[in-house]
């Protein structure tokens, strides 16, 4: 079993663990007593409020791991599942797919970069469509490689 998380928790990790260092320091000089009393009160205000959205931001993004094993692959929520979202996470067994495609689609670099929309035919006549560039250029190709090697 295979699991992939996004690229951007590592980086959720990191913001979220320095706002909790300024937090705690503002704290550590709040009770400390020093003469600036400004400083510690923005310390603890930065540090819990910032920590406070990256965190929440850290715990979404860790949710959203991909996991994929010999006989299924577990999308994360998000997935269309013929043209309507799918808010919960969607299982798709690899001996139910017929068919799978990928579309290029242009980003405005502004808010979306380029990226890949994959859509999966099952037996069944459901379409399921997902994006894979959260987890990175390595693991979309890997993932792609292994979809397509699941119909041969």
């Amino acid at each position: 079993m295979k699991k992939y998380t996004s690229r951007e928790v590592k980086w959720l990790k990191a913001v979220s663990l320095i706002c909790g260092v300024v937090l705690l320091t503002g704290m550590i000089l709040a009770f400390a007593g020093i003469d600036h009393n400004g400083l510690p009160i923005g310390l603890i205000l930065m540090g819990g409020l910032l920590g406070v959205i990256f965190f929440t931001c850290f715990l979404a993004e860790k949710s959203r791991i991909l996991t994929m094993d010999a006989e299924r692959v577990i999308f994360p929520r998000g997935a269309q599942i013929n043209g309507k979202i799918a808010f919960q996470k969607t299982v798709v067994r690899l001996c139910d797919i017929r068919s799978v495609e990928s579309r290029f689609y242009k980003g405005d670099k502004i808010i979306s970069g380029d990226c890949f929309f994959y859509t999966l035919r099952l037996k069944d006549g459901t379409s399921v469509t997902v994006t894979l560039y959260a987890y990175g250029k390595e693991a979309e190709k890997e993932i792609w490689e292994t979809l397509k090697r699941s119909i041969a």
